[in-house]
């Protein structure tokens, strides 16, 4: 008992608007960022039947992305509210065997735009220039496959977009009152589902013929590793 009161007197005392200069704090906040995502996965065969073909996957490691957020500071606290998007972009070219001795190119990856929402706790270490927070929401999760095959391109018919939560937390280190610099770690499972068709049987790829699947391609895509972000603020 004297552990959870002494962790409430905590929460109301931060919460205060005496508390390190909060009541001098700009309550909106506009932050452009820069993103490095470890992992991802694309599932080709994510309907399948047989439970290994189904969980059979290619890795996409260390691809970049590029996002904004737009936050709000609830006034006399230390809690923030933010609304962001992020375009990222994953993709790997290999060569494939189509036939005695042939081979073509294969492009396969995704793009994906997590919409989230995030709440953030802005950790009262220090009352000046440094920050530390820390924070957790929900989002939506857009994307497309993008797969070609000797040259042909395998359209998007039909994208499912995903849901999850995310937690995250990192420092911030203000020049001025409006600006400001942010480096965080988040931790999510943005994933979306996708199916893609080629519009034509077969292509020819130099003096080769080659026959292109005729089923769709339902895919699943995971984007599942840590994101590492960077970010510039303007407040106001």
């Amino acid at each position: 008992m004297r552990a959870v009161r002494s962790l409430l007197l905590t929460m109301v005392v931060c919460s205060c608007p005496f508390a390190y200069g909060t009541a001098q704090e700009h309550a909106f906040s506009v932050v452009l960022k820069g993103n490095l995502s470890t992992l991802g996965h694309l599932y080709p065969d994510a309907t399948a039947t047989d439970p290994i073909v189904r969980s059979r996957s290619t890795s996409f490691t260390d691809f970049f992305g590029l996002g904004a957020e737009v936050r709000y500071r609830i006034p006399g606290s230390m809690l923030s509210v933010g609304l962001s998007a992020d375009r990222i972009v994953s993709s790997a070219t290999q060569d494939v065997r189509v036939g005695a001795g042939r081979t073509v190119p294969e492009e396969d990856g995704y793009w994906i735009v997590p919409v989230e929402v995030t709440g953030y706790f802005h950790i009262p270490i220090t009352d000046g220039a440094f920050g530390v927070f820390m924070g957790g929401g929900a989002g939506v999760y857009f994307g497309e496959r993008q797969y070609a095959l000797a040259g042909a391109t395998a359209v998007t018919t039909l994208s499912r977009p995903g849901y999850g939560i995310h937690v995250l937390g990192g420092v911030g280190y203000r020049f001025t009152g409006a600006f400001s610099l942010s480096a965080e770690l988040k931790f999510r499972d943005a994933q979306f589902a996708t199916t893609n068709v080629f519009a034509t049987p077969s292509v020819r790829y130099g003096a080769t013929q080659v026959t292109l699947p005729a089923r769709p391609l339902e895919s699943r895509i995971h984007s599942d590793g840590m994101v590492i972000q960077l970010g510039a603020a303007y407040s106001f």
